[in-house]
């Protein structure tokens, strides 16, 4: 099994670095040298996760963690298995408040300089896909005429596959659905539908996508 999946790796690489199978001692021993460091890489950022994740209610396996995260709050905190957090070319940030819940499901991507803030509830399901300097917040922190009184809440909900576009932003009392995409730099206000692209300030839809469509980020 781990043979095979070595074998996998390097063949992968060679494709990458050379387009075609590696030849010679030369080139075999690249492959093998870039290997390790992505293994000493990979080990690197589990324990990076360890470190920074250390309060939170719930971490789950093999969860990675690039760069100096920081998380903050009195609230539960819950990150599912294989999770990735970036936070290495901007400081990702998140936060759950008192009695509040920030929970972040299986596979989700969260890239670099995105804030995360829970004053209520924010659940992001499995497999989502959060782009750089996005930002969720589910509460006002305080009014808009009164800003000395406390701000409104409502939890935020953000079902599996998901994809959340650079600079988007979601506010309070939200869902977004399975499979929807937010464009760059919209404010989602609403609810967007299930396998739907919105963009715009505030967020409107654009398009429906279709159910088996594949988002990659990365």
């Amino acid at each position: 099994m781990i043979r095979h999946n070595i074998a996998g790796k390097l063949s992968e690489k060679s494709r990458l670095l050379y387009g075609r199978k590696a030849s010679g001692v030369i080139e075999k021993i690249n492959l093998y040298v870039d290997l390790v460091k992505d293994i000493l890489q990979g080990s690197w950022r589990l324990l990076n996760a360890r470190f920074y994740l250390r309060n939170c209610a719930q971490v789950g396996k093999w969860v990675t963690v690039r760069g100096r995260l920081r998380v903050e709050g009195a609230g539960k905190i819950a990150v599912g298995d294989h999770c990735k957090i970036w936070s290495h070319m901007g400081t990702t940030q998140l936060f759950a408040d008192r009695g509040a819940s920030l929970e972040i499901g299986e596979g989700t991507f969260i890239n670099t300089a995105c804030i995360v803030s829970a004053s209520e509830r924010i659940s992001i399901g499995k497999n989502c896909q959060i782009a750089n300097q996005v930002i969720i917040m589910d509460g006002d922190f305080h009014g808009v005429d009164d800003r000395s009184a406390k701000g409104k809440s409502a939890a935020i909900i953000i079902e599996e596959d998901a994809w959340l576009a650079t600079r988007s932003m979601v506010l309070k009392g939200v869902r977004i659905g399975k499979g929807a995409v937010v464009a760059a730099g919209a404010v989602v206000t609403r609810d967007v539908a299930p396998y739907t692209m919105v963009g715009g300030v505030p967020a409107k839809t654009i398009r429906k996508l279709q159910e088996n469509q594949t988002v990659l980020t990365d």
